[in-house]
This record gives C-alpha cells, structure tokens and sequence, in this order.
C-alpha cells in the first residue's frame, strides 16, 4: 500500500456556483474568477474525468447561513444517490471557513453539489489507497502490546498505532514542536463520516480523516488523540504519544483528551463494541489522572464549566457533535466508565497440569479462576492462539514492566486457560483479565525459567498419569500402548498396568506436563518409579502443541511386579506433582 498516494482536486469556487467544473484527478486545480459577493447556489456538477478509488470529500467554504453543504454522486453521470449532507464542523461565527467530511464510494466518477449562499469553496478529494490484508489482519488480532509505564489500576487497551494503520507522516510527524497538557476533561466527538466503509476498511477512513485535518483544515497533524471504530478496534491519533496537545475542541484544547467514534451519530447510536471500546479508553485515561467522570469542573483552557467527560458540543464553538443519538447517551458513559474503575476482582492462576502453586514458567499452560471472566464458555479454535476469545483478553506484566497479551486455550465465566508467552522476566508478575462488557480481575504470580508440573490422566492433577508406553523390540520395531484405562464403576481413568515383557524389550513411559521445556540439562532432571530410580531420556517439547511438554524414561525391569507405584520427578531441584502408574 503506498499510503503517501493522496490525491487532492481542489476546486476553488468562488461565485461562479451555476457553472460546470471539469477537472483532472491528479493534482489538479479549477479556479474560477474570483469574486467578492456571496451568492445563492444551484446543482453544481463536478463530474471526475478519470476513475480513481475517492473515498472521501472534503470541503471548506466561507459559510453566509447554517445552510448545510449537500453532495450526490454518480457511477455514470445518469443515475444519482440521494442528497448526503455534510456535517460540519463550524466552531466560529457566520462568515468564517466551515469544514467537513464524507466517505465516498470507490467508484464515483460524477459529484454534484448544493449549497446556500457562500463563497471561497474548497473540494478535496481523498484517495488514502486500501489497507492489505496482512495489515487489516494485523490491527484485528494483534499478538502482543509492550507498555513501559507503571501498571495503573486500568490497564490501557490495545491501540493501533500510526505506522500501523498506515500514516503517511509516519509514527511521529516532523511538523512543528508537539506540545502537552495535563488532561482534566474527556471530550467524545464522531467523525460525522458515515456509518459504513469500502470492503470495511476502517484503516483507511482514518487515513481519510488525517487527509482532510492536514489539507483541508490546515492543521499540522489528525487532531483527535484516539480513534474508535464500529469493530471496537482503537486507533492512535495525533502524533505525540500520551498527553499529546490535540486539535477538537474549538481552539481551546488544553486540558482535554478527545476520541473520536468514527460513524455518523445524529440518528443512528454506535454498537456496543464501538462502546466498550469507548468506555475502556476513557477509563484507563480517568484512572491515570484521577479524573473523577462523573463530576464537574473548571475547564481552565475555555472557562467553562465543564462536566469531566463532556461531548464536543459542550465547548464554546457551535457543533453538533457528537451527533444528536450520541450525545444523550454521555450520562450512561459516565457511569459506565466509573463502574469499569473499580477495583479488580481476584485471579488465581496455578499450572493447568498440576493445580497447585503459584509459581509458573514462560511457555507453560496455566489455568486461571475467578468470577465473571467472560460472558460463557469458548475455546480457541485457531492457530496461532487467540488472545482475544468471546471478547476476553489477558495480559501479564513482568517485573521488568513489559506487558503481553496472553494467547487463550479455554474462557469460561469463572476459569481461563492460557498461554504464557517466552521472554518475560522472572520474579512477580501482575496478570490482568479485561471481560467483553470492561471488567477487570487480576492476580499476581511468580515467573520462573522452569515451573515442572505433569499432566494427571482425570484432568485434576493428582492420581493416574496422563502417559502412554513406547515399547522397543529386539527387532526394532515400535509399538506404542496405553498406560491409562476407563473405570465405569468409578467414572475416572485408573492406571493399566504396564507390561515389562521379554528382557530383551526396551519399555519407555512417556508423560506429559508443562512448565518443563526450560530446564537447565538432563543432568538437572531426576525421576523415579515407586523409589527407583528411572534413567531420564528426552525432557522438552512434545510436537507442535502449545505449551506442551513431555518426559521420556526407560522403565527399570527391577519393577516387575511391583503393581500401582508413584512417579515422581524433579526439575532444576523443583519437585513436580507426584502422580500413579501400575506395573505388572
């Protein structure tokens, strides 16, 4: 996607607003004799002499009345859409620039326009090229979000950031010095663009929305600092980072941090993901400056009084946004938000192989309980993980403050099993349920290289092993046999016993744990059966599966006959769950 490939046709009309512009698409300007007088408009047609994907319009006019800007287009100059009106942003009073937005289809090639009177009208149409797949993919399952700040009461939700939703300045602009504020007050706008998106590429919309503060507005950057889409995704706005100095609040943006709810909300309400994702952002940002949402207070920049959560429409300039169905629903978004800030329900997380202790290891399987973890039970049906299933994400922090999302096996209301990620730190570490409707649970563990737990054959950690027999015959061939059989009588699994066989046969059990893989060498490893020592073969992955891991041990013929006996093993002196096996 080459993103720097905006093209602008600006149309500069001043009065002439009866006749027909022709222009070209690249680059092109049309502009009529300049006169003083406002005048009255008429349908003015602007037909587009080469196709090229537009997939917005921007406009800014000298406005005499609030008559609104409308706009139609055309594939073929003879059938046209209905009348679209522009929503404006008109911060100042009659007479001055009126700016706004529209998406367009990919495939006009004719626009009309209507308009009262007005003068100094600008039309800019934005191509900001499509989003691949592999970059759509991205920003809708992002594996992991590294944040180097101090773990707040809520966390920060994920966030797409500039480079990734394709920014033609980049991560960071190199236009005039950023400035920052201490935000006070929380402003919600909407974008007043449309509900809907070409091939629902929503990257794309917010590169139209940077296309048209930049050259259409003036502006040196996007002014909003977050965006958020109809799919709940989060998009990082003005360059800058945290407390970044915006641009959305009437020129008088100190104090304040806006997000913009991407869509058009004068009639239509957003959907809920839209909304939780709303909620989260504002919580995570009133958390940190201890902005109490649903109080009231001096906003210093305007010298207004202001509720701390506000709307645009709520600040000196004269604005809408965000949008007449939106607006009401601030009340509930306040409370809303405040409810998302209380303390954190308790996780408790041990290995899912053994249930016991707090200490896990990176790259094991772990099970973690707690109330309302998610809406109802899930398991992660792809590869790789997910680490967002039935709308519940996990993170863990290390105690070097690096923060990863938590690939999911299973959600559940009230159990979650995960997937530690390689290359956290060891010592404690805090990890952090967020549920679908923004609650929180959390709990702290401790991160260790080698946590050893095995895997028991009734799921419970004790008992049978989960394990199977290799057996080796002179000849060299292989058999694999079970080591478990089902007891109806007692509806569990109970040991079966092993068959040592011919002394010429080798006989390996082979069980599974996890929390194993990154021991120090085999020489740290100690494992026995009923007291004897077993030789220790293989401790590592077992295939492909995720945090799996497996113990390879020839089996002593000393044993023979010895009957249901434990297995015991031990890890770079830690000692895993002892569990039962029979020997016949």
């Amino acid at each position: 996607m080459n993103t720097k490939r905006f093209f602008f046709l600006a149309i500069h009309l001043s009065v002439l607003l009866a006749s027909v512009v022709v222009a070209q698409v690249n680059h092109a300007i049309v502009q009529p004799k300049a006169q003083d007088d406002l005048q009255a408009s008429r349908i003015v047609a602007v037909p587009l002499q080469r196709v090229e994907p537009f997939l917005a319009l921007g406009a800014q006019w000298q406005a005499a009345s609030d008559e609104p800007l409308q706009i139609r287009t055309s594939v073929d100059g003879l059938t046209w859409s209905d009348w679209q009106t522009l929503s404006h942003d008109h911060d100042g009073a009659r007479g001055k620039h009126t700016s706004g937005l529209i998406l367009l289809n990919a495939v006009t090639r004719f626009i009309e326009y209507r308009i009262g009177k007005t003068r100094d009208l600008r039309l800019h149409f934005i191509s900001p090229g499509a989003t691949s797949s592999e970059s759509l993919n991205t920003i809708q399952q992002r594996t992991q979000n590294v944040m180097s700040q101090t773990q707040p009461k809520y966390p920060k939700p994920p966030v797409v950031t500039r480079t990734e939703w394709g920014c033609p300045d980049g991560q960071t602009t190199s236009r005039p010095p950023l400035s920052y504020t201490t935000v006070t007050h929380l402003i919600v706008h909407h974008s007043a663009t449309g509900n809907t998106a070409t091939n629902n590429d929503w990257p794309a919309v917010v590169r139209s929305i940077w296309n048209f503060h930049m050259f259409t507005n003036g502006w040196s950057d996007i002014g909003y600092n977050y965006l958020v889409d109809p799919n709940g995704v989060i998009y990082e706005g003005r360059s800058g980072g945290d407390n970044v100095l915006g641009a959305h609040f009437s020129g008088v943006n100190g104090g304040t941090m806006g997000v913009c709810m991407i869509g058009t909300y004068t009639d239509a309400t957003p959907n809920e993901k839209a909304l939780n994702s709303l909620r989260r952002i504002l919580a995570w940002k009133a958390d940190q400056r201890g902005i109490d949402v649903a109080g009231k207070s001096r906003h210093a920049a305007s010298g207004l009084d202001l509720n701390n959560l506000s709307g645009h429409r709520d600040g000196p300039g004269a604005t809408e946004c965000p949008g007449n169905a939106l607006y009401p629903l601030l009340a509930t978004l306040r409370t809303g938000v405040k409810e998302l800030m209380v303390p954190a329900s308790p996780l408790a997380s041990v290995s899912a192989a053994s249930y016991t202790g707090d200490t896990i290891a990176p790259e094991s399987i772990v099970a973690a309980f707690g109330n309302e973890l998610a809406a109802s039970a899930q398991a992660g049906a792809t590869s790789p993980l997910p680490v967002n299933l039935n709308g519940t994400t996990m993170t863990i922090r290390d105690s070097a403050n690096k923060e990863v999302f938590a690939p999911l096996f299973f959600v559940s209301p009230a159990q979650i099993n995960y997937y530690v990620p390689a290359g956290l730190a060891s010592g404690p570490a805090t990890v952090v349920v967020t549920n679908s409707a923004g609650k929180l649970a959390s709990g702290v563990v401790t991160l260790a290289p080698v946590s050893p737990a095995l895997f028991a054959a009734n799921a419970n950690g004790r008992g049978v092993a989960a394990a199977v027999v290799l057996r080796v015959k002179a000849d060299g061939s292989q058999s694999y046999e079970a080591a478990t059989q089902w007891d109806a009588a007692q509806n569990q699994f109970v040991p079966l016993p092993i068959d040592l066989g011919a002394e010429s046969d080798l006989v390996f059990l082979i069980a599974f744990g996890t929390g194993l893989r990154n021991h120090s060498g085999l020489n740290a490893i100690a494992a026995s059966i009923g007291g004897t020592d077993a030789p220790v073969l293989y401790v590592g992955k077992s295939g492909d599966l995720v945090g799996l891991d497996q113990v390879n041990l020839r089996l002593p013929r000393t044993l023979l006959g010895r009957g249901e006996v434990e297995f015991a093993l031990t890890a770079d002196g830690k000692t895993a769950n002892p569990l039962r096996i029979a020997i016949k």
